[in-house]
This record gives structure tokens, C-alpha cells and sequence, in this order.
């Protein structure tokens, strides 16, 4: 498929690499060759024409110590002279022209063996150990396409893999992101019922705190007041209630007498009735360690909130009993129990059972 074309094309660029250099390789090696040869020829051209320049020299100056030499010899052969040295120097600037063009022919090969080299080490890659020499384009692009044929064979399948596991990723992908979502709407409801569930109990601890103040300063006259034992884990805490009545210390509600005990229960009660009022109350006899100042304000707090709920009293107080729109009261005569009813301070009407 498109990794079989790809290499073939690969297989293509190699070949024409090779043959590229190759060629390359021959028409420089011609190139040198040529130049060699001009150098070589210029080479003799220069020395017998040196030999003759010499011996003019020297005839030269064989002529001019003789005084019987003429004028016109002497200038000839200062003419010819003069000519040799022009044909010299050309000679010699062709020379240094081949000779730089030598260089130049020298570097172009030491670069093209470079490259031989990087090609072999490719072609020692794709499995080519031997010299480039012994090669031929056409079994290195058979030992090539051997080579794709059998990957491709390897890996047929891999296609239809890589689908295959690649939906799969995709779809646990999907299903993790709708499962993170899914946690998080679950964490935020839980921590949104949480939050409630904390500012709910506050709420009502703040309000129940307030009605104890007021209720407890109103009876007795001292403070009475909750607090959190841990602010920060409230539902895994304890709530202390404390008391501190005229003229004395501040003490847990469980650290103080049996009268005083009844009296914060009380106090408690009518809080708590205050932030969840109760159809009707039923006390039995809660007034009885209490002395008849305590007891009298008990009845007056009791009168007020009848007018919210219904409170049923057994008391043998008489300031309790004063406080009463309905009074029953119940004696013994000759065996049989008596009930007296009063209402609205009339006279009480008496029934036997």
C-alpha cells in the first residue's frame, strides 16, 4: 500500500544516485586524465625552449665581449630573445591554469568518493555489506523491493489492527469523559447536600442557642448558652450546654444539682419548642425540685407560650396551678378517686369514679 509505494520510491532515488555518480565519477576521471596530459605536454614544450633561450643568453653575451660583432645580429637576437620570454610566460600561466584545474578536479573526486561512501553506508542499512563497485543498480533495487515484500508481508494485518484499537481507544476515551463528568455532578450534588445539611444545622443551632439566652436569663436571671466542641467536624462532635447561674461559676449542664439539672431541661425544651413548635407539651410534675420563685417563673413562660401550643402540667405548686385555664384535680374519698374540674375561676364541679 502507501508504505510499499514509498519505498519503491525510495528504491527509484537510490538508483538514480548511483548512476548519477557514476557518471559523474567517469567524466571527471576524464577530465583529469585530459588535464594531465596538456600538462605534461607543456611540461617538454618548456624545457627545450628554456635550453634555447639559455643558449641565446650566452650567445648574447658571447657576441657583445667580442667588438667585432655587428649592431643588427646583436638586436636579432635580442628580438628572439624577448620572444622566447613572452611564449615562456604564457607557457607558465597555462601551466598554473592546469595545475589549479587539476586541484579543482582532485577535491571534485575527493568529494565524489564522500558520497560513494554515504551511499554504501545507506545501502549497508537496508542489509548491502559489499563495495559499491561490486554492485549493480538492478540487484539493489531487487534486494530492496525483497525487503519491502517481506515487511508488508509481517505486517498485513496491521492496518485492520491499528482501526481496530484505535475505535477502541476512542470509545473507552468517550465512556471515561462521560464517567469523570458523571463523578463530578455526583460529587458537586454530594457536596451541595453537604453544605445544606452544615448551614441547615447551623441555622438551627444559632436559633435554639438564642432561645436558651433569653429563656434562661428571663427564669433565673444568670446565662445559659451552647457551643460546638469541634467547628470544623460538627456532625462527629458533641454540643456542650452550658450554665452559669447569678453568683456563680460557669459549669456543664452534667456538673450541676438535681433542681438546677430540671431547670436547664426545661429551658432546653422551650427552645427547642420555639424553633419546631409541638401541637401540645406534657409535663409531669417538672416543677418539683424547683422552690416557688423558680416555679412561678416557670408557670409565667409556660402561660406565654400557651398561646402557640397546648401545655399539660401535673404540678403540686400552687403558683403553677394559679397560672392554669383549666385546672383538674384529683383526691381520694371513701376509696373512690374524685376529679375536680376548674375553669375560668369558677366553682369546681366534682365527679367520682
Amino acid at each position: 500500500s502507501s508504505q510499499l509505494t514509498a519505498m519503491q520510491t525510495q528504491d527509484n532515488r537510490e538508483k538514480s544516485q548511483v548512476s548519477r555518480l557514476n557518471e559523474e565519477e567517469d567524466s571527471l576521471n576524464s577530465e583529469y586524465l585530459e588535464v594531465e596530459t596538456k600538462i605534461q605536454d607543456l611540461e617538454k614544450q618548456k624545457d627545450p625552449k628554456r635550453e634555447i633561450l639559455e643558449k641565446l643568453r650566452e650567445k648574447e653575451q658571447v657576441l657583445i665581449s667580442t667588438s667585432g660583432s655587428s649592431i643588427g645580429e646583436v638586436q636579432e637576437i635580442d628580438d628572439k630573445l624577448k620572444v622566447l620570454s613572452e611564449n615562456d610566460k604564457v607557457h607558465t600561466t597555462q601551466i598554473n591554469n592546469l595545475e589549479r584545474q587539476s586541484d579543482s578536479l582532485t577535491r571534485d573526486l575527493r568529494d565524489l568518493v564522500e558520497n560513494e561512501v554515504n551511499l554504501q553506508h545507506i545501502l549497508s542499512a537496508f542489509g548491502f555489506d559489499k563495495n559499491m563497485e561490486t554492485f549493480d543498480v538492478e540487484t539493489i533495487v531487487q534486494g530492496l523491493n525483497s525487503e519491502l515484500t517481506s515487511l508488508s508481508a509481517l505486517n498485513a494485518k496491521a492496518p485492520e489492527t491499528y482501526l481496530e484499537v484505535s475505535y477502541g481507544y476512542r470509545s473507552m476515551s468517550t465512556r471515561k469523559n462521560s464517567l469523570e463528568e458523571e463523578r463530578n455532578s455526583i460529587v458537586k450534588f454530594i457536596e451541595d447536600i453537604e453544605k445544606d445539611k452544615r448551614q441547615t444545622f447551623l441555622d438551627a443551632f444559632d436559633k435554639v442557642d438564642k432561645e436558651i439566652r433569653l429563656i434562661f436569663n428571663k427564669m433565673t436571671g444568670g446565662h445559659a448558652w451552647l457551643e460546638l466542641q469541634n467547628e470544623d467536624d460538627i456532625f462527629n462532635s458533641g454540643i456542650s450546654y452550658l450554665i452559669q447561674f447569678p453568683n456563680k461559676p460557669k459549669r456543664e449542664s452534667t456538673s450541676i444539682s438535681g433542681g438546677e439539672k430540671t431547670l436547664a431541661a426545661i429551658v432546653f425544651v422551650l427552645a427547642l419548642q420555639k424553633l419546631k413548635p409541638s401541637p401540645f407539651y406534657l409535663f409531669d410534675e417538672v416543677d418539683a425540685h424547683l422552690d416557688a420563685p423558680n416555679a412561678e417563673r416557670l408557670s409565667t413562660i409556660l402561660e406565654e407560650r400557651s398561646k402557640e401550643s397546648q401545655f399539660i402540667m401535673v404540678s403540686l405548686k400552687d403558683s403553677v396551678i394559679q397560672k392554669a385555664k383549666l385546672i383538674y384535680g384529683v383526691f381520694p374519698k371513701n376509696g373512690v378517686s374524685h376529679v375536680v374540674t376548674y375553669k375560668d375561676k369558677r366553682m369546681p364541679s366534682v365527679k367520682s369514679s
